[in-house]
């Protein structure tokens, strides 16, 4: 090889043994680390359901000041109560199973 040339310059890595074996104090942390994710998942999602309530209830009034555009502001409106309902669900299964992740069990 020549000085300089790319070869020559790469860095020999040791390479670290492999083990499959996880100590129970790794598994539980992420264990823990899991229950804490679902459950904040689960706030993000019912707070998100209560914007879209709240972004619906906008809507509807809205809607009743401006006639000339009632039907698509309370067609948008139904659609937010939708998506609140989902999030709620969402919600309610992460709550229901946090040790799962929901459509899995």
């Amino acid at each position: 090889m020549l000085p300089g040339s790319r070869a020559s310059s790469r860095v020999h890595l040791e390479e670290a043994p492999v083990t499959d074996k996880i100590d129970d104090e790794s598994s539980a942390r992420a264990r823990s680390t899991a229950l804490r994710l679902r459950l904040r998942i689960a706030a993000i999602a019912a707070s998100i359901a209560e914007t879209e309530d709240w972004v619906a209830d906008t809507l509807d009034s809205l809607a009743r000041v401006r006639p000339h555009d009632a039907e698509r502001l309370r067609a948008r409106a139904a659609h937010a109560r939708l998506f609140a309902a989902r999030e709620r669900a969402q919600a309610a299964l992460y709550r229901a199973h946090p040790n799962s992740t929901p459509g899995t069990r």
